[in-house]
């Protein structure tokens, strides 16, 4: 009897012992369960808070870039556009003022069937600068304008570039006046011949008495061709 009763408190030890051991490793197990929970919690904070952190920081470059790059293109733009006007504004020359030519007439070539052919020509007498067009022609008579101005030539016209000294030039057609009808055109000697160059409101006078006018200014005797570069010479 004693035996069995050392027997049966020796196995409810051991029961007890294994219970303790399995509660014991229970514990252990959740205890380590709970430190891997928590250090892959610590890890996940961090990366979630290093993957915000970063993605703000990437967030700002671009708002940054964003931003900014159509600020420098904008800036970029006129900058190229003014470094590029500057540019076009130093190889592109000014017009030729008035101040800065000097006229005179010059014999043209042809003649005949009532008409004289002369030249205009304008040197330059200043800096480079550039001309194109018609002038403005009209014959004068004691600081009048005698008839009508000068009708364009058709033809092709260009924009030149005159250089210091250079010189352009345009043909004049000059119908006789002494060969029209008395009533109709009503001849006067004129004294000078005005000359507007293209795109100017200041004249340039030559004197010469060359030419007779016709006062009645709805008779047009002058027509003038477009400028062209030399002196037809």
């Amino acid at each position: 009897m004693r035996k069995q009763a050392e027997s049966s408190q020796d196995h409810s030890l051991s029961r007890s012992w294994g219970k303790t051991v399995r509660v014991i490793a229970s514990a252990l197990v959740v205890c380590a369960a709970g430190w891997g929970l928590t250090a892959c919690g610590s890890d996940n904070a961090s990366s979630a808070h290093s993957s915000d952190a970063s993605a703000d920081s990437s967030a700002g470059a671009t708002s940054s870039t964003s931003t900014s790059s159509p600020e420098e293109s904008a800036s970029s733009t006129p900058s190229a556009s003014a470094s590029s006007d500057s540019s076009n504004t130093n190889s592109e020359h000014m017009a030729c003022a008035t101040t800065q030519l000097e006229g005179k007439l010059t014999q043209g070539i042809g003649g005949g069937a009532g008409s004289l052919y002369s030249y205009i020509v304008l040197t330059n007498t200043g800096g480079t600068c550039t001309i194109g067009g018609y002038p403005g022609v009209s014959l004068s008579a004691a600081g009048k304008q005698l008839g009508a101005a000068a009708l364009r030539e058709p033809g092709t016209s260009t924009t030149l570039t005159v250089q210091h000294n250079a010189s352009v030039y345009a043909q004049l057609q000059i119908t006789q006046a002494t060969n029209l009808p008395e009533s109709s055109c009503k001849p006067t000697a004129a004294d000078s011949v005005v000359i507007y160059p293209p795109n100017q409101q200041q004249a340039i006078t030559i004197t010469t008495k060359s030419f007779t006018g016709c006062a009645n200014s709805n008779t047009p005797i002058i027509r003038v061709k477009a400028l062209q570069a030399g002196t037809g010479q």
